[in-house]
């Protein structure tokens, strides 16, 4: 069988995802990378509760995003699922996310965490494989709010690690109501985080281009993390979706065929553009 790793599987988007990959691809495993391992054994045991079959296609993984140590732990343990004739994963989900806390502790998990998790399993996936950048819709929303300058950074085809985490450097040493001296009206440290993590996905894209690399946002979805985002509303009055209904474009990426790589998608699994917010059921973006 062949490997998927999604990481922050244990509720939300992420179990979904796990649950759709069990029930739909039955040659595929899913490690279920998770911050506490308790939490995702008990994700787990959820899960075999629908169907006991699914047992010996589903593994859970210690993996916190944020740390180098817990990356490094996890990579080896995903290396010693190859053979000499056949790579450790498929495809790699990048899902665990963070939706509120400092800028430095959004940062870490949203950006950070997946370029860690990406330097550390991208080079073990098979040609032809996937990464699957789980962002925002609030990342473009930021971008347009920022000056052209900075809006021509997030959009460059020529993005580059070195840049990009420059900038985020450069962020970190001011506070978001300074953000203005950036070029970003906005102070959202989510927003930039998942604007950050779109750009990388250009970046990723153009260092492996035997993979299929690309971004999208599952919608506004009834989890934690999205919860974060209520206010004052119910997530009725929100029109909040279900995980399972958020995982279906992640699923697209994953196993039909991408009109390309370095693109991020909407929730309607159409390309979407990451400088401004394309609504589900417009017209899908066509430019660069």
């Amino acid at each position: 069988m062949k490997n998927v790793l999604v990481t922050g599987a244990n509720k939300g988007i992420g179990l979904a995802v796990v649950e759709a990959i069990l029930r739909e691809q039955v040659q595929y495993k899913v490690i279920m990378g998770s911050r506490d391992s308790h939490r995702g054994s008990v994700a787990r045991d959820s899960l075999l509760a629908i169907n006991e079959a699914w047992s010996d296609r589903v593994e859970v993984l210690e993996l916190d995003v944020s740390s180098n140590e817990s990356v490094s732990s996890a990579r080896e343990f995903i290396a010693d699922l190859g053979s000499e004739h056949a790579s450790p994963l498929y495809a790699l989900v990048n899902n665990a996310g963070l939706g509120s806390g400092t800028l430095e502790q959004v940062l870490n998990v949203n950006t950070y965490g997946v370029q860690k998790v990406c330097v550390a399993m991208a080079p073990m996936i098979e040609p032809g494989g996937r990464i699957v950048n789980v962002t925002s819709a609030s990342g473009p929303k930021f971008v347009t709010q920022c000056n052209a300058a900075r809006q021509k950074f997030f959009v460059d085809p020529g993005i580059n690690w070195s840049r990009l985490s420059s900038f985020m450097e450069e962020c970190l040493r001011r506070a978001p109501a300074e953000f203005s001296s950036l070029g970003m009206d906005a102070e959202s440290p989510y927003g930039l985080s998942k604007a950050c993590a779109n750009s990388y996905t250009v970046y990723l894209a153009k260092c492996f281009p035997q993979l299929f690399v690309n971004a999208c946002t599952p919608g506004f979805i009834e989890t934690d993390l999205g919860k974060d985002f209520l206010g004052d509303r119910t997530p009725a009055q929100a029109g909040m979706k279900s995980p399972a209904q958020g995982a279906r474009v992640i699923m697209k990426l994953l196993f039909d065929s991408p009109g390309g790589s370095g693109h991020y998608y909407g929730s309607d699994s159409l390309r979407s553009p990451m400088d401004r917010y394309r609504a589900p059921g417009s017209p899908e973006y066509t430019g660069s």
